[in-house]
């Protein structure tokens, strides 16, 4: 039905450095026929396509990427094909965005503890002023207001850059956005139940993102699948960029072993490597159901 899929990446809503706009042209230029824009918490990018561009020119998918917690792991849950009009949807992104704004409050309260006359709100007000620069440099179409931004780690890590406190991004959070270094500035996500029941409420469809991504062994990943599949989850993102030899047929495993359809998705954020691109995933391997075999043709019709 569909050649060439994506169904996770980035824009300038959220920590991708091309508007959404540009992320679907250059998809469009890849030859992509079946896309989701899954900003991090907030679907401000797919909504200004869908009121301002009459034509996609492929159909164009409602997705969100939602943060959240298993155990004290975070985990990111996709959510595809739900309409923006549910009940529920835009007082779900309010809370997720005041838990993303306390995050990035200990965030900056963690970076500053580890830089000598330098204040939280110093940091944190220069991570807010990269974001803005980031979708000013990518054109004027669109623009969010502050209230508006959602300011991640890579934004810290530009900062810690421009600031000269380190190299490049890698370095960032090796020495201070690592897991270890933010502590408890995960715990203000909601638990992984609580997204999931969010994305069914929406009638959207719920894919644990990227879970080789996580460096679990391989009892907790199928522990994971296993609370992911109680929880409601419906379908697990077999299918990346840069995967190890032997991910995917694990993946491919859990989805036989818990009913999962198999979803994919580039991750794409920006165009640095032609290894992490729009256009160039693999397809579903065979003998997996195929994640847009459960969208519902009405919500479909309000994206094509």
């Amino acid at each position: 039905m569909y050649s060439n899929v994506d169904l996770h990446c980035h824009t300038t809503a959220s920590d991708g450095v091309l508007s959404p706009v540009q992320l679907l042209e250059r998809a469009k230029s890849k030859g992509v026929d079946l896309l989701a824009i899954t900003d991090h918490d907030t679907v401000a990018g797919v909504r200004h396509l869908l009121s301002t561009v009459e034509d996609p020119g492929l159909m164009l998918v409602v997705g969100i990427e939602l943060s959240c917690l298993w155990g004290n792991q975070e985990i990111h849950v996709v959510g595809l094909g739900f309409s923006l009009a549910e009940s529920g949807v835009n007082e779900c992104l309010m809370q997720q965005h005041s838990s993303r704004w306390k995050r990035c409050e200990r965030i900056a309260e963690k970076v500053a503890q580890r830089l000598p006359g330098i204040t939280a709100e110093h940091v944190l007000a220069g991570a807010v002023s990269l974001a803005r620069s980031a979708q000013i440099s990518a054109g004027s179409d669109f623009l969010l207001g502050p209230d508006e931004l959602q300011i991640g780690r890579p934004h810290f890590a530009d900062w810690l850059i421009r600031e000269g406190k380190v190299a490049h991004r890698e370095a960032a959070f090796k020495k201070y956005l690592g897991n270890k270094h933010i502590g408890n500035a995960r715990s203000h996500w909601p638990h992984l139940t609580t997204v999931v029941d969010w994305i069914r409420a929406w009638k959207g469809i719920p894919v644990l993102a990227h879970p080789g991504k996580y460096r679990l062994t391989g009892v907790k990943l199928q522990a994971l699948a296993e609370d992911f599949a109680h929880a409601g989850g419906l379908a697990l993102e077999v299918v990346g960029c840069l995967q190890p030899w032997g991910e995917r047929d694990k993946l491919v495993e859990l989805c036989e072993k818990y009913h999962f359809a198999a979803s994919l998705g580039s991750d794409f954020h920006g165009p640095w490597s032609e290894r992490v691109e729009l256009g160039r995933l693999k397809p579903i391997p065979e003998g997996c159901q195929p994640v847009w075999e459960l969208f519902d043709d009405r919500y479909l019709a309000i994206a094509s």
